[in-house]
Parts: structure tokens; sequence; C-alpha cells
């Protein structure tokens, strides 16, 4: 948001931003650069199955949840199926196994935090991947997974990427592993200390693993509705009271900001039920892609179904676990 100064006071604030956010993006660039994040959740939207089979859903617990979601992953497939599929249509061409990882980890949103499917994805060099197959392959996940938005975010802001913009983060890293139950637990703990940094308007963060590191031992929090002071006193003070946790970036051993180049990819499944705001974004699809991400949709509905049956068969016997279904009566769609 852009507040009308005087010009001279102006020029002299952006001077001293731009130079306190290049320092930070500097610091947080020494432990990862030229990666891009994507995050889209398992969890279907609101809009898909109703507020009440959703809060049924979460109600089986995270931990439940990410396992469902990793069955979803190495049993079914879910998420290579995607990028198979963009690859074999050529909606894609430069998303590969050397420069693009992925994996479950925790993603908080307003006060929830779900198991997500979290991607790091190299965009720079001469393997990179190029910005926009990163923008195809997360619109084409917010599709099959039927969600309402998702969203991605490298850790500095190119001004040539046509697909995002510029967006205040800070990151809090664990010495050692950090679990998705973790990271919640975490989350949860920052909303003692500031409430708008846990249930306020897009308030969030994504658990990530940071470049040369295999740990998803990192959280990464985009600033939601708030001040950008809120935003670092909150985080930081929650980051020095926790164990192994510590904040970035630092300048001088104060809490500031660096800028990240984001998305938000999204669709309204009520005024669009055919999923046009993810649609929308592949480049001329062939017919043949758009029948078989519309299956791959499918698939992902009827693994939500299944779920929910075993949620709502689990509540009729008064047992709260979905554990027994998740184990040898799980099949994939």
């Amino acid at each position: 948001m852009v507040v009308p100064v005087h010009q001279n006071r102006a020029n002299n604030r952006s001077a001293v931003l731009a130079c306190v956010v290049l320092v930070g993006a500097m610091l947080v660039a020494r432990l990862a650069s030229a990666q891009t994040y994507v995050s889209a959740e398992p969890i279907p939207s609101a809009q898909i199955v109703g507020k009440e089979n959703l809060a049924k859903i979460e109600g089986a617990g995270y931990s439940n949840l990410a396992v469902w979601s990793q069955r979803l992953l190495h049993d079914c497939g879910i998420v290579q199926n995607v990028i198979s599929t963009l690859s074999n249509n050529k909606a894609i061409s430069t998303i590969l196994p050397g420069n693009t990882s992925y994996g479950v980890a925790a993603g908080g949103f307003e006060g929830v935090t779900d198991p997500s499917y979290v991607f790091r994805i190299n965009d720079s060099g001469p393997a990179a991947a190029s910005a926009a197959d990163i923008f195809v392959l997360d619109n084409a996940l917010g599709y099959a997974l039927n969600q309402g938005g998702t969203a991605q975010f490298g850790l500095s802001s190119d001004p040539t990427n046509p697909y995002t913009s510029p967006l205040v983060y800070a990151v809090v890293t664990f010495q050692g592993p950090l679990t998705g139950e973790g990271a919640r637990n975490f989350f949860n703990y920052l909303g003692t200390i500031d409430k708008k940094l846990w249930t306020g308007k897009n308030a969030g963060f994504t658990q990530i693993a940071l470049k040369d590191s295999d740990l998803s031992n990192s959280m990464l929090f985009l600033i939601g509705s708030v001040s950008t002071s809120e935003f670092t006193n909150g985080i930081y003070q929650a980051a020095v009271t926790t164990a192994r946790a510590t904040y970035s970036p630092l300048v001088n051993g104060t809490p500031t900001t660096a800028a990240a180049g984001a998305a938000f990819p999204g669709n309204d499944w009520i005024s669009r039920p055919s999923g046009q705001g993810y649609l929308s974004n592949l480049v001329n699809p062939l017919p043949q892609l758009l029948n078989q991400l519309a299956a791959l949709r499918q698939k992902h509905l009827q693994a939500v179904a299944d779920l929910l049956q075993a949620v709502n068969n689990n509540q009729a016997v008064n047992n709260n676990n979905v554990s027994s279904y998740l184990g040898d009566q799980f099949k994939c769609p």
C-alpha cells in the first residue's frame, strides 16, 4: 500500500527502506538464493466441500492429515502426475528432477495449520526452471488440488518477473529438525504474542528448507495486514523466547525484513466452478491437457471423499482418529 507524503520526505524514506531491504535480502541470500518456493495444500477449499465437511476433515488432526498427504504424494503420485501431465503436453519444459524438489511440510494461514506440498525450485543458472513454467505449475496444482488459493515466493524480488510482486518477509530457523507439528506450535505461540500475526488477515507461514539444506527447519512468514514494525517485532519476540529458534534478517542485532517476489494464484469455485481462475493462466492449453488435468482433479476429489467417509465412520463409533483408514484401508483413487 502506498501512502502519499511530501516528495522529498518520500524520497528520503524510500532510500532508507531500500537500503534496509537490500541489506536484509543480502543476509538471507547467503542462506538461500536463486530459489522459488511453491506451496499448495491437498486439503480442499471450503467452497468445494462446504464449511461443515472441511471442519470435519480438519478435526482429524494435523498428524493424520500429514499421513494422508504423504500417502497421496508417495503412493498415488498426486504431485508427479500433475508435473508429468504438464510436461507431456508441452505446457512446461524446465521443471526437472535436477532443479525441483518437493515434499510435505506445514503451511499456516489465518490461524489454521495444514500439511502442504512445498516445492523448492532452482530459478537461476543454466539448468534453472523458468518463471513462466513455475507459474504454470503453481496454477495447475491449485486446480488439481481443488484449492481456493496457492502461494509462490522467491527469496529476492525480481523486477523482471511478470508473475510476482514484492512482499515483505522474515524467516525463523530452528537448530536441528522441525516437524510440521513443531511449526504449527510455533505459529500458535506467535498468536499469544500478537493475535494479528496468527489469525489476522493474510497472516501465515510456510515451512521450508533453505538452500543447501535438506532440513525443512525454517518458517518463512509473509507479511499480512499489519505494519512492518508490528510484523518484525512480534516474530522476533516469538523467536528469541523459543528454544533453538533464530530470526533473520538482522542488521546490527535489530530485526528487519527482506523483499520476496510473491504470487498468489487462486480461484473462486462459486463464480468459476470450472476453475478458470487457474486455467486462464495456462498458455494456450491443449484440449488433451485440460481433460487430463480435469481427470486428476476428480481423483483428488475422490481421495477427499474417501477421507471424509472415514472421518464420518469414526465419528459414528465415537472414535476420533482415522489411523486405521490411513493404514491398510487406504487406496489410491
